[in-house]
Formats: C-alpha cells, structure tokens, sequence
C-alpha cells in the first residue's frame, strides 16, 4: 500500500512509518512546508495514489500557550487537517485517513469511552474539537479514523525520556494533588494499532488510543519512582501555574479516557498496565 504520514519525523510519525516501511508499504512523508498555499498542487500529487493518509503532526503541547503558541497549536493541527482533508477530497486513490486527536477533548471529571457526548472546558478542549471538525470534513466515501491519544510513551524520547533523566537523579514529582487521571498509551501499542485499523476495513469513527488500565498522576509517578529507587517529591500546583500559565491545565486536570472501541474490537495491547512498561525497560 501508498502510505501517506504527515509529521512522518517526530517521535511517533517515525515510529510508524519504520513499521509501515516494514511491512512492505511505500512511505510517502509530507512535510510542513506543503501546507503552504504555493504548494497546494504539489501535496495533492503527492497524496493521489495513496490508499491511506495519516496525520499525527502537531506542534508540543507542554509549552506556554501564548497567544502566539496558540496560534502555532492550531495551525498546526487545525489547519494542516483542513489542508489534508482537501487534498483528499480532490483525489480518488484514499480510502482510509487516521488523523490524530488528544483525550484533552474530553472533561477532567469522570472517565469515558468513545460513545461519550461530554466536552471539556478551555483551550485543550476546544483544540481537540476544532481539530477533529476538520477530520470529519472528508467526502463520504472514505473511511475515518479520529484517534484520540493519551500521553505516548516509549523509552527513549517523549515525555518518558523526561521522567526518566529525573529517575535516574533519584527524585520524581508529584505534581499538585497527584489526583488528576493520567491515560497513556505504549508507543508500540500505538502504531499497531494504526496498522490495527488499515487492516480492518469495517472500523470507523472516533477511538480512544489510551492502555486500559487507569491510573492517576501520583499512582503512576509513584510507579516509576520505585522503578528507579527515587524519591517522590511534591510539586505545589501554583509553581506550576507560575511557570506554565494556562497551559497548567495540561499537568493539573488530566482526562481519564478508556479504550472500549479497540478493545471490542479484538485489539490487543502488549502494554495493557504501566507495571508491563516498565519492566520492559530492565534495569534503572
């Protein structure tokens, strides 16, 4: 098959093109400065032939959001899928377009599953539900695939990388109350089940890419910390609201999203609990 990825270098467009590439698929990567008005044509061509399109672009959310961040965040979720959705709608090769989303749709209180109708409040909500709107644009003859993830992990790059520098220091942070639902989701565990969804032509619609197990931010702080001897220290929610501003949100709320449509589907997860990650990891 023609694959096109959009954000085909960052840390999980590469992953996934690795493992489409493996596969025998033909990677076609589209980078940013297609989504150029002068380039227009150029990213049509390049996405006719191709059967499937996915787009897992997007610039880091655990910055500042400023207003001029802002911007940058919609852009380049928002406006990428418009141009992607347009490109697709003037081709006649695609037949599947998987285009990345964020449980940040959905409200901190709770836990839920892809049939829930709740939307959170502020910018991350609104972010995730003006990015899937342009998704569901796409002409109706080709299958979509909003996929919501949790925080991605993989042992090398991402937000683990982080945690593990400050493990190996021997501290890790509580951070606020530490009550606040934390989904994530194996990287691994993530792009099988992109290639989960090309593979089954009858699924569609919105799925939670999150591992089923549900753990709060200090339960799985408190994790890693044992996983490497360190000491758990508490971060005060106003330093965090200090240095991050709005974007505090992202660390103090968290979303607890559950994975019913892929799990119903008969997907299943190497890393279904964060105690199987770490092991995997071997030694501190």
């Amino acid at each position: 098959m023609n694959i096109a990825i959009c954000g085909a270098n960052g840390f999980i467009g590469s992953r996934l093109a690795e493992a489409f590439g493996k596969r025998g698929d033909t990677v076609v990567p589209l980078g940013r400065a297609l989504f150029s008005d002068r380039q227009r044509s150029r990213l049509e061509q390049l996405i006719r032939p191709c059967e499937v399109v996915v787009n897992v672009a997007g610039a880091p959310i655990d910055k500042r959001w400023t207003t001029a961040y802002k911007q940058t965040l919609y852009a380049s979720r928002v406006g990428v899928t418009r141009r992607l959705v347009e490109a697709i709608n003037s081709s006649g090769a695609t037949r599947l377009f998987i285009s990345a989303s964020a449980v940040g749709i959905y409200p901190h209180v709770g836990c839920y599953d892809e049939g829930a109708m709740q939307q959170g409040h502020g910018f991350l909500a609104r972010l995730c539900a003006a990015w899937e709107h342009e998704a569901r644009q796409l002409r109706g003859d080709v299958r979509l695939a909003v996929t919501r993830f949790g925080v991605v992990l993989a042992p090398h790059g991402g937000a683990f990388a982080r945690l593990a520098r400050m493990g190996r220091l021997k501290t890790e942070a509580v951070i606020g109350n530490g009550w606040q639902p934390l989904s994530w989701i194996d990287r691994e565990d993530l792009v099988r089940a992109m290639i989960f969804l090309t593979e089954n032509g009858q699924l569609s619609g919105t799925f939670n890419f999150t591992a089923p197990e549900r753990l709060t931010q200090k339960e799985f702080m408190r994790e890693v910390a044992r996983h490497y001897g360190a000491l758990l220290l508490p971060v005060p929610g106003f330093a965090v609201k200090m240095f991050y501003g709005e974007a505090s949100q992202f660390l103090l709320q968290g979303q607890c999203a559950v994975p019913a449509r892929l799990t119903e589907a008969g997907f299943e997860f190497l890393t279904p609990d964060l105690d199987t990650f770490l092991r995997r990891l071997g030694g501190a």
